[in-house]
């Protein structure tokens, strides 16, 4: 994960906005939000991703976020997205 300057870093909530908007993913979702010290992270289960690189590189230079996980189990998709704040 890179370092961004805290006053440039979109909210969090606006983050999950993003986010979810970028990855047009809209069926049988969910996220949550875990702060770990200096590290917070949104973490997306879908059943409709489809992994497209220009949608992350949006991602990553609108909201700080980068993707540093992803697995999938049963059909469906757990995406971790990461910033240090």
């Amino acid at each position: 994960m890179t370092t961004t300057n805290q006053s440039m870093q979109l909210p969090i909530d606006e983050c999950e906005e993003w986010i979810w908007d970028t990855l047009d993913s809209t069926k049988d979702c969910s996220f949550e939000y875990i702060k770990d010290g200096n590290r917070e992270f949104l973490i997306f289960n879908t059943n409709d991703f489809f992994a497209d690189a220009k949608a992350l590189k949006k991602i990553r230079k609108t909201t700080g976020m980068e993707l540093v996980q992803m697995s999938t189990h049963n059909g469906y998709t757990q995406l971790w997205f990461g910033r240090y704040t």
